[in-house]
C-alpha cells in the first residue's frame, strides 16, 4: 500500500511524496497504511490544510473502514475537535473530492 498527498501548491496536481507500507514485512515498524497515517499525523493533518488530496484504494470491509476510522481520529485528535466533527469533515472531503475511495467488496 502505498500513502501519498498530492498539494494544491506550486505544482498544482503535482504529487508531493508518498510512503510505502508493506504488510508482509516483518521488518518495518509500519506495516499497514494506518501505522503510516498514525506516526505522521501532524504532517498529514497539515498536509490537508493546505489543500492535499486523499485517494484510499482497497478492500471495503477491512483497509477502506481501517484507514477512513484511523483520519477520523488523527483528525479529531491534531485539530482538537470530537469524532463527530472529525468524521462530518471527512465526509465533506468526500464531496468536495479531497476524499476518494477506490473500494471493493
Amino acid at each position: 500500500a502505498v500513502v501519498s498527498t498530492q498539494s494544491t501548491g506550486k505544482a498544482m496536481g503535482t504529487l508531493s511524496s508518498h510512503k510505502c507500507a508493506y504488510s508482509r514485512d516483518t521488518t518495518s515498524d509500519c506495516r499497514y497504511v494506518q501505522d503510516i497515517l498514525k506516526r505522521d499525523a501532524h504532517d498529514m493533518v497539515a498536509l490537508l490544510d493546505t489543500g492535499a488530496a486523499v485517494y484510499v484504494c482497497g478492500d471495503a470491509k477491512g483497509l477502506g473502514v481501517s484507514v477512513f476510522q484511523t483520519f477520523t481520529a488523527i483528525l479529531s485528535e491534531q485539530k482538537g475537535i470530537t469524532l463527530e466533527e472529525a468524521e462530518k469533515l471527512l465526509v465533506d472531503m468526500k464531496k468536495s473530492r479531497h476524499y476518494c475511495e477506490d473500494i471493493w467488496t
